[in-house]
């Protein structure tokens, strides 16, 4: 199970209120291929990657309105994330009846959660603490 712990919030409401819900779903996701309903991820992973693709585009605003200096290194992040979604819908069309696809599914979403929320992210936490833009 994966926790938004307060040390990987970033204070800043719009934003973590997205990283709570984007965890609720990657734990969502794994209960439901560890209790053996691998089928639900047809519908849950698409659902997680709109909502990952909503969230870039919201956090990328927020630095553009900040004047985040790395906006486009951090836009370059999210873009090469966009892969690793792809690869999670293939995974959720394969999860039914593939153990493999299951596990791998599982570990790319930790993964991405990982990758974006607890690295990249925190790589701008003090700048919009001093920036303080419009929430």
């Amino acid at each position: 199970m994966v926790e938004l712990t307060p040390s990987f919030e970033l204070q800043f409401e719009t934003l973590d209120q997205d990283h709570q819900k984007l965890i609720d779903l990657v734990n969502r996701i794994v209960e439901m291929i560890d209790q053996g309903n691998a089928e639900a991820c047809k519908t849950l992973v698409p659902e997680f990657v709109t909502f990952s693709k909503q969230h870039f585009a919201r956090e990328e605003a927020l630095l553009v309105s900040a004047n985040y200096p790395d906006v486009e290194k951090h836009r370059q992040h999210h873009l090469d994330l966009h892969d690793k979604l792809d690869h999670m819908l293939e995974f959720a069309e394969m999860a039914g009846e593939n153990e493999m696809a299951c596990e791998s599914l599982k570990k790319e979403l930790v993964y991405f959660i990982m990758d974006d929320v607890i690295t990249a992210d925190l790589e701008f936490k003090d700048f919009l603490a001093e920036a303080k833009p419009a929430k």
